[in-house]
């Protein structure tokens, strides 16, 4: 099984709904934090950093098309890293943004997998 925090608002790029790693960006660069949820925030992040492989190399190396999308999903064994993201969710959520938790077992077909997440061609759109 895996699983996905999305908001409501589709990503113009890849017309998936947007996650909350985009979500939380696009609230920092708006300026649209308070400092105590730039630092949750900000520290949150850098625990993804730090324990979350980043595939963006590889996966820019598999795109056959600039239009292909990939979407990244947690493994729902990734129990800490799914605890984080909820930490995340609930700045967005204050920010009344709607956060949807996701699960499927047909993510679409993946193409990266490690310990934590998987990134997948999305069959449809979540």
């Amino acid at each position: 099984m895996f699983v996905r925090f999305v908001t409501d608002e589709i990503h113009l790029d890849s017309n998936q709904r947007l996650g909350i790693f985009h979500a939380i960006r696009y609230l920092r660069d708006d300026n649209e934090l308070t400092e105590g949820e730039f630092k949750l925030a900000d520290s949150l992040m850098t625990w993804f950093a730090d324990n979350m492989e980043s595939p963006i190399e590889f996966l820019n190396k598999q795109k056959s098309k600039k239009s292909e999308t990939y979407i990244s999903w947690f493994k729902d064994t990734a129990s800490e890293h799914i605890r984080n993201a909820r930490e995340l969710s609930k700045i967005i959520e204050g920010k009344n943004v709607r956060v949807e938790f996701l699960r499927t077992k047909k993510p679409g077909k993946i193409v990266y997998e490690d310990e934590f997440q998987i990134f997948s061609r999305p069959f449809n759109r979540f």
